[in-house]
């Protein structure tokens, strides 16, 4: 027996190991695997004829194994404060990518939008630590279709040399069947063609599920009419949808929304400082106003406050030393800031001075 059948018959002895234990019948891990039946059946007898047939399935079948394998090791303890909008983007990729293995023959496609500061980035990028079958790309506005595809073919090692369809090439022979998730950060300046390209390349060919994250501005690309000359192509991204998570509607629903009174809580009070209850409503206040910065302008806020000795001494902070600190640090986004609040100054002897950073 030679060395190519030898070691593939070794895999074979574990990918059917693997079958049995998660009850997948052949034909199923045949198109996991991109084979006909009927070719595995027989490389698996070790009657195939063509030696490259051994060498691809050691390959494919390892690199299955392995994927799948570390999906199930995700890591279960909390890798960061889950939040509602944690909750809502984690829930939102596990059922894109949930649409995409029952399918089996190609990926699907979750949007996310919402405009600065809800903290899907920071969501994103530690769903991708705590999941290792999980790629994260942070895209910018100057980002040819080559830097984009170049991009994530550097998270997953692979050469970035050649023309767009070499790199696009070693892409889908490296992602093909492997269960990966790729998120695409940034992503509100696509073009109709990156996104048709996106579709092509990672949904279809790759068969891999794709999470593009942006603001309205990417929602307004992807919701175009296709009617319109050169707009075809969406029509097929749209058909592979399987979820929007728009953040900017959901903020401003109501009393609950995005941020609730345990989300202030878990995120601001820290270091033995505690938040009254006016002022856990003023940072709700400020994360369902559009365009104010949201979470980040109430981490940084909170974050100036901490460090001023009034702080230290009270043990608390209240609606009052919020617009203290908004007013002194003199935030760009101040005048969309929710400052009416009744009794927002407080008692005189709580304004303080803080510092940025």
């Amino acid at each position: 027996m030679d060395l190519n059948r030898k070691k593939a018959k070794q895999v074979a002895e574990t990918l059917l190991e693997f079958m049995a234990e998660r009850d997948i019948n052949q034909a199923k891990i045949a198109r996991m695997l991109g084979f006909k039946e009927s070719k595995l059946s027989q490389v698996l007898n070790g009657t195939y004829p063509a030696a490259k047939a051994y060498t691809e399935f050691v390959n494919k079948a390892t690199n299955l194994i392995n994927s799948v394998t570390r999906k199930e090791r995700r890591v279960k303890n909390k890798p960061y404060i889950e939040t509602t909008v944690a909750k809502k983007i984690g829930t939102l990729i596990t059922q894109t990518e949930a649409f995409s293995d029952d399918e089996g023959d190609e990926g699907k496609i979750g949007l996310i939008i919402g405009d600065s500061g809800h903290g899907k980035s920071h969501c994103m990028r530690q769903y991708a630590e705590a999941n290792k079958n999980t790629i994260y790309v942070e895209l910018d506005d100057a980002m040819t279709s080559k830097l984009m595809f170049a991009e994530l073919a550097k998270k997953l090692g692979i050469d970035t040399d050649g023309s767009l369809a070499s790199v696009t090439r070693r892409l889908i022979d490296s992602l093909q069947n492997r269960l990966i998730i790729v998120m695409f950060d940034e992503a509100s300046g696509l073009s109709v063609r990156q996104l048709n390209q996106l579709r092509q390349i990672i949904v279809i060919k790759a068969r891999c599920p794709l999470i593009l994250a942006g603001n309205r501005h990417l929602l307004k690309t992807v919701m175009q009419p296709t009617t319109r000359r050169g707009f075809e192509s969406l029509d097929q991204f749209t058909s592979r949808l399987m979820s929007i998570l728009d953040l900017d509607s959901l903020a401003g629903q109501g009393d609950g929304g995005l941020y609730t009174v345990g989300d202030m809580r878990k995120l601001y009070e820290y270091g033995g400082v505690k938040l009254t209850v006016d002022a856990v409503t003023t940072l709700r206040d400020i994360c369902r106003t559009e365009w104010s910065g949201r979470l980040r302008t109430c981490s940084h806020i909170i974050a100036a406050l901490h460090i001023s000795p009034v702080i230290g001494e009270k043990g608390k902070i209240n609606t009052g030393l919020i617009i203290a600190a908004i007013e002194q640090l003199d935030l760009p986004v101040k005048t969309r800031l929710p400052l009416h609040t009744k009794d927002a100054r407080g008692e005189q002897d709580d304004r303080v001075k803080v510092k940025a950073g």
